[in-house]
């Protein structure tokens, strides 16, 4: 009976670590991801720390790490953005783990500060309550500036199903309703 219960106790305990990391992986090609404002990405495949994407009726882009676009969506090309801050470095995500970086641009350098905040359950696709992590980067500029994006990346979707961005004058948002594989 002590063997059962110590048995158990050590299964949940492995279950409970394993839920806080993840391993880096893309989409799995083919699966289609619909946002909220009607926008649909298809997942193509993997390319080193970048998943490729595709836009339905648009482009195909690139998507480091889970987290950044390039080309951007608004058409710019991030790579030395994305170069500076390494965000592959977060990975594998594990609660409390933390990166930084300084992008200098036009003669002006900000500081970020990426971490994975938590692992929290969070109302995902077809108002289901999934498992997440919380990624949070705080961006620091040189006048002062301040903003705040988050991610809450799904495990089970290997994507992004919430990005939420804030610098006190604007907010923005895009949350994934449905995921068809």
């Amino acid at each position: 009976m002590r063997f059962a219960a110590a048995l158990a106790a050590a299964l949940v305990s492995s279950a409970a670590a394993n839920a806080q990391t993840m391993d880096f992986t893309c989409p799995d090609p083919g699966t289609t991801f619909t946002y909220d404002s009607g926008t649909k990405v298809v997942a193509k495949g993997r390319d080193g720390v970048d998943c490729t994407m595709e836009i339905v009726g648009g482009k195909p882009y690139r998507l480091r790490a889970l987290l950044f676009d390039n080309p951007s969506p608004d058409g710019s090309d991030t790579t030395a953005y994305i170069n500076a801050l390494r965000p592959e470095r977060l990975w594998p995500l594990a609660v409390g783990k933390k990166i930084e970086a300084d992008f200098s641009t036009g003669g002006k350098t900000w500081h970020y500060i990426l971490s994975v905040v938590r692992a929290e359950k969070r109302t995902g696709p077809g108002d289901a309550m999934i498992d997440t992590f919380l990624i949070e980067m705080q961006e620091q500029g040189p006048a002062g500036q301040r903003s705040v994006s988050r991610w809450w990346i799904s495990p089970a979707d290997k994507f992004a199903i919430r990005y939420d961005y804030s610098d006190g004058n604007r907010a923005n948002r895009a949350v994934v309703t449905s995921v068809t594989r």
